[in-house]
């Protein structure tokens, strides 16, 4: 990396505070004599050190320098504000006696409470770099502090997160609180981020060289940096050289794609993504080709100081459910890092999500150990798995535009009811119409009745059936609806059967009562009108079928003397009769 990329990180100011990873002697001599002050000299060739700031151009050139890199900072993933032992099947693996016992984990972040209810009996050795020291006095930072009263520890937990974390690994089996996926694992507490949630780079290396030579088996690091470092690379690779599984976060920069952190993107660490409890992508979740498994990490319930609990989301609550299912899978008797990799990987539950998104899938811990319930083995679930099969009968039934379609469940086992219906179509078509015939509860004949269909058309069907576990088609079948019927006869007028007046004037009103009676062949009537002198009144009366009476009154202010009276009916073809009459009023 050149001066320019170094230029925000003075430690005076004409300093800077570097990474230098060396080839030989050479190399290591030319950045010492450099050098203002070190702070840390590293096993992998690598030293942590001020350096004036015009001398990193030339400290970068050395042919026996591999790299002069910023010491930057990694963050604790931040938090939105769990449930992931049922989900990954980590309480069946324990009533199955698969713990974790005797295996060491890791967690690489702000510390572990020591004194917690469900973390203190599986605590084992801690360490915490200089600048990640326990402080009661934290200054904020961008994921703030918990201010604890008293640092028991130098690794105690000033922050929350590196606690949270180490609960969902491996809190205790012992009635309180929660139960972790690898609850008789041993936790070391490796603090390498301050209360604020940040660490710099050679203090991520530096834990990560301490626990590989501790010896730990499983190391989590729910932290992480846009950009890579080589430092903690030097680190990663000098740990997976003697064995340690390395679990990281992926992110939290979803919605996105391939945008893996680092260190997760790095080869030789485990990228976990987060998923919720129905199994759907987090909003938050980083995602990219580098993501090997997803895990819970929405509303995670674990530990926090001081025997306390809360529910935070992202993919550091995801990682350690991985870092957990490691330990169980080596106390299980996998001990060579890349074939427990591969044994989570290859029990891993698809769930449907890209596989940028979930890697192999979301974890299952009971299936990485072959762990079964307690109320089930092999032969049970044999027994009782759920069997339906259909057959599909003939159309019955089949008109114009409709059909009755039939089927039959001919076998329900282990199950209690299955839902039943058909897929249909016009001939050549995909069936993608349905139509539900309901439930049955047995072997049972069913039938669906469907309209709206063309005439003169063949159509393709199938009885279907589904219950919780299982599911059946049956053959495919064909009917041929009904020709439209043409009807070459042209309708018939209606007729008027009966038309008579009568006067009921009085000295203010003509007045005339009009009883009619109509009939139509073709059963059509439609509407029956009496209307006085060319419109002065009228009345008129909806009707139906083939036959109909009634009564209309008609009247007219002072309108006395000869009126004439005209009656017609229509029906619903549009034909019409009429008729006229006269009658003296008055």
């Amino acid at each position: 990396m050149g001066a320019a990329g170094l230029a925000g990180t003075a430690a005076a100011d004409d300093h800077v505070e570097v990474n230098v990873g060396f080839a030989n002697n050479r190399g290591r001599r030319a950045a010492l004599e450099v050098a203002v002050s070190v702070k840390r000299e590293f096993s992998f060739n690598a030293l942590t050190m001020t350096v004036p700031e015009e001398a990193v151009d030339g400290l970068a050139a050395d042919r026996n320098v591999r790299y002069v890199e910023e010491n930057g900072e990694m963050y604790a993933h931040d938090q939105t504000t769990p449930y992931g032992i049922e989900i990954t099947d980590a309480d069946v693996a324990i009533d199955d006696g698969n713990t974790g016992e005797g295996v060491s984990v890791a967690i690489l972040d702000t510390g572990i409470d020591a004194q917690h209810e469900t973390l203190e009996e599986n605590l084992g050795e801690g360490w915490a770099t200089d600048d990640a020291e326990c402080t009661t006095d934290c200054q904020g930072g961008p994921f703030g502090g918990n201010n604890i009263d008293e640092c028991l520890e130098e690794w105690d937990d000033d922050n929350d997160h590196g606690s949270h974390v180490a609960g969902t690994a491996a809190a205790a089996d012992n009635g309180v609180g929660v139960l972790g996926v690898a609850p008789d694992a041993t936790l070391h507490a490796v603090k390498v981020l301050e209360c604020d949630g940040g660490g710099t780079f050679d203090d991520i290396a530096a834990g990560i060289e301490w626990s590989a030579d501790q010896g730990h088996d499983v190391q989590n690091m729910s932290l992480g940096a846009d950009s890579d470092s080589e430092v903690v690379s030097d680190a990663i690779e000098d740990a997976a050289d003697k064995g340690v599984v390395l679990v990281a976060s992926a992110g939290n920069d979803g919605e996105c794609t391939d945008c893996v952190g680092f260190p997760a993107r790095h080869p030789e660490v485990i990228a976990v993504s987060a998923t919720d409890e129905d199994d759907e992508l987090a909003d938050f979740s980083s995602t990219g080709p580098e993501v090997e498994l997803a895990a819970p990490g929405v509303d995670t319930l674990s530990t926090i100081p001081r025997d306390d609990y809360d529910e935070f989301s992202g993919t550091s609550m995801s990682a350690p459910h991985v870092s957990g299912a490691a330990a169980t899978v080596i106390a299980d008797g996998t001990t060579d890092r890349e074939e427990v990799r591969e044994q989570l990987k290859e029990a891993a539950d698809d769930i449907g999500l890209d596989e940028n998104e979930q890697g192999a899938g979301r974890l299952n811990v009971a299936d990485a150990v072959d762990a079964e319930s307690d109320d089930d083995d092999d032969d049970d679930d044999k027994e009782e798995e759920e069997n339906v099969s259909v057959v599909t009968d003939e159309a019955t039934d089949v008109g114009e535009t409709s059909a009755t379609l039939n089927g039959e469940v001919t076998e329900l086992e282990n199950a209690d009811e299955a839902d039943v219906g058909f897929e249909y179509d016009e001939s050549g078509g995909d069936l993608s119409n349905t139509v539900d015939a309901g439930t049955v509860s047995g072997t049972e004949k069913f039938d669906a009745t469907v309209d709206g269909l063309d005439s003169g058309t063949e159509y393709e069907f199938r009885a279907v059936a589904e219950t919780a576990e299982d599911s059946d088609e049956g053959d495919v079948l064909a009917f041929t609806t009904d020709e439209e019927e043409d009807d070459d006869e042209e309708s018939t007028a209606p007729v008027i059967d009966q038309f008579d007046l009568t006067d009921t004037s009085n000295p203010r009103w003509a007045r005339v009562e009009v009883d009619w009676a109509v009939s139509d062949d073709d059963g059509n009537l439609d509407e029956v009108t009496s209307v006085l002198k060319d419109g002065i009144d009228s009345e008129t009366s909806s009707v139906s079928g083939d036959a109909a009476s009634g009564t209309h009154e008609l009247r007219e202010r002072d309108g006395h003397g000869e009126a004439e009276v005209t009656l017609t009916v229509t029906d619903t073809d549009g034909n019409e009769t009429s008729d006229t009459k006269s009658i003296t009023l008055g």
